[in-house]
């Protein structure tokens, strides 16, 4: 039973947290400390907003409460707002593309040029996912913000605006372009993404164990938290 709960406990944890640092950093003047203590702020605030885009991608996979989609699929969507006002259906049916067509021309995360490079990938990939509308939307949501709760410029680009495009730069390098680099345009295959297989500590700093991405694709029912164990899972099921 507690199986079935796990990953919901595990995103909820998350969820709250990103919730209450927030809160934190609205309450104090964080901008009095030193720069050390401020950058560890920004990269802990990165590495949550990563977290709740994981908790929306597994919810894509119906993982986070698989007895229950409607709760699964809300919390994806809450992960989601928070995130960047994203919306989720949308997210989830190109991601899905994505599994079943990888590397190929229906799939909207794979480069369209021969000669690509990091940068180029980048812009590519965010303008498939952030429309004009929507980032209208958001920054709609910024300016209110702003106004009504009285916040910053500074504590707005320090501990939101920052740790947002750092944390879509640490998915796309670690989730897209270091595992699918070297994947063959037009052919859809497995064997052609890449895992990094890092120490347990360093896979989860980075992206939440995506390093183990060709496990993640050969295997899409395992949530993140147990990719690292993902042959001694697969084998406790058969």
């Amino acid at each position: 039973m507690m199986g079935n709960y796990f990953g919901l406990v595990i995103a909820l944890v998350i969820i709250t947290l990103w919730i209450l640092t927030v809160v934190t950093y609205q309450i104090n003047d964080l901008t009095k400390l030193n720069y050390l203590v401020i950058l560890l702020l920004i990269l802990w605030q990165t590495f949550l907003n990563t977290g709740l885009f994981i908790i929306a991608h597994d919810a894509m996979h119906d993982l986070i409460f698989p007895s229950n989609h409607q709760v699964n699929d809300s919390i994806g969507q809450i992960s989601l707002i928070l995130y960047a006002f994203l919306a989720y259906e949308n997210l989830k049916e190109k991601h899905l593309l994505h599994h079943r067509f990888s590397g190929t021309n229906l799939d909207p995360d794979f480069h369209n040029q021969d000669n690509y490079t990091f940068l180029s990938w980048y812009i590519e990939f965010m303008t498939k996912y952030l429309s004009l509308k929507h980032l209208l939307r958001l920054s709609v949501l910024v300016l209110s913000i702003v106004y009504y709760c009285k916040v910053t410029w500074l504590h707005l680009l320090l501990f939101w605006a920052l740790p947002l495009i750092l944390s879509s730069l640490q998915l796309f390098f670690f989730g897209t372009f270091l595992p699918h680099r070297h994947g063959s345009k037009g052919k859809n295959d497995i064997s052609s993404i890449q895992s990094l297989h890092l120490p347990f500590f360093w896979s989860l700093i980075t992206c939440y164990h995506f390093s183990y991405h060709q496990e993640h694709h050969q295997y899409p029912f395992v949530p993140w938290w147990q990719l690292p164990f993902v042959d001694s899972y697969i084998k406790s099921k058969n």
